[in-house]
C-alpha cells in the first residue's frame, strides 16, 4: 500500500462515526475571527515534540471537579506583577529536600 501524504476519511457507519485528517508535513488552520469548539464527550491530546502556546489577552479556566499536573522534570511559573492564590480548605506542601523563601522588600 502506497503511503499517503494527504489522507480525508468520513465514515459514517452508524455508531462509528468519524472525520480523518492527516497530514504528511505540517498542519496549520487560520481562522479570522472566533474559534469555538464543544466535546460532548472526552478529549486527549499527545504532542511528541515541544508545545508552545501564546495568549496575547486574558486566559481563563474553569474545572468543575478537579485538575491533576503531573511534571516529570521542573516546573517553572513566572509572573511578571502580582499572583494571589485562595484556597477553600486546606493547603498541603509537601516538600523532598529544601524549601526557600525569598522577599526582596517588605513582608507582612
Amino acid at each position: 500500500m502506497q503511503n499517503k501524504a494527504i489522507e480525508l476519511t468520513l465514515s459514517n457507519i452508524k455508531d462509528k462515526e468519524q472525520i480523518y485528517l492527516k497530514a504528511q508535513k505540517d498542519y496549520d488552520e487560520l481562522v479570522q475571527h472566533n474559534f469555538t469548539q464543544r466535546i460532548l464527550n472526552d478529549k486527549d491530546s499527545k504532542v511528541d515534540g515541544i508545545y508552545n502556546e501564546r495568549i496575547k489577552k486574558i486566559h481563563t479556566q474553569t474545572i468543575d471537579l478537579a485538575k491533576n499536573v503531573n511534571v516529570g522534570g521542573e516546573y517553572l511559573t513566572n509572573v511578571g506583577l502580582s499572583k494571589d492564590t485562595i484556597v477553600g480548605l486546606s493547603n498541603t506542601l509537601n516538600v523532598g529536600v529544601d524549601n526557600k523563601v525569598r522577599v526582596a522588600k517588605n513582608s507582612h
